[in-house]
């Protein structure tokens, strides 16, 4: 645990580590599908409510207001996939009142060190995505030096397929990762039915995007996906 983050950060990574939290994504472009899903999922038990890349594009920092103001005390992750100028991302974050950002891990150091440092100045959490990397448990101990808090790891079985590998290697890839200490995000064409999978990995945050926010009744889908997790 990071003892010199300022207490609102303290409290919010100790809600991540405590249990198991599921996460919506609202990869939209239309504002108003956006809200009308995260409303719906809000009262089915969502704990994170994802502001997706192409709904960050579209709307900006409005946008991030917007949902931020529907969703009220539930965590805020704005999927900025920040790739250059971390700073400046980290500002926009905190102008929407986003309490989490991405950035790329595949990215140079001092992108991710410059989204850290002022991310963390305005009491926003990073998480880094390692879309793309290959290796995983390497980059991860690097990021973990730069300050990150949250690793964000790919399940899909497209990703398992392009790096031609088995679902049982990527868990033991989390469960390597999970041990430098940081918070778990798992992401990747995850839904009620495979989410039963990887219950026994030491996962922080269950990222669900299509399942949800495409199906007929979002409200009953998150409340069915949110007690598998909870159990």
């Amino acid at each position: 645990m990071k003892k010199y983050l300022a207490g609102g950060m303290m409290e919010l990574l100790e809600k991540l580590l405590k249990g198991k939290n599921l996460q919506v994504a609202l990869d939209f472009i239309d504002l108003k599908n956006a809200e009308e899903v995260a409303k719906q999922s809000i009262d089915g038990g969502v704990d994170i409510v994802e502001i997706g890349t192409p709904l960050v594009k579209s709307t900006g920092i409005e946008g991030i207001k917007k949902i931020k103001k529907i969703a009220q005390s539930k965590i805020i992750l704005v999927d900025t996939k920040t790739a250059d100028a971390g700073d400046v991302e980290a500002e926009i974050v905190n102008l929407g009142g986003g309490n989490i950002m991405t950035v790329l891990g595949i990215m140079d150091d001092s992108t991710i060190e410059s989204a850290v440092k002022k991310a963390h100045e305005y009491g926003i959490l990073v998480q880094a995505d390692l879309i793309n990397v290959k290796d995983v448990v390497g980059r991860a101990k690097e990021i973990k030096k730069l300050g990150v808090d949250i690793i964000g790891l790919h399940v899909g079985l497209d990703v398992q397929k392009k790096r031609g590998i088995t679902i049982r290697d990527l868990k033991n890839e989390i469960k390597m990762v999970s041990e430098l200490g940081v918070i778990i995000s798992v992401a990747g064409g995850l839904n009620k039915n495979n989410i039963i999978d990887l219950l026994d990995l030491p996962i922080n945050i269950y990222v669900v995007g299509g399942a949800i926010t495409r199906s007929k009744n979002p409200f009953e889908e998150t409340k069915e996906i949110v007690k598998i997790i909870k159990g």
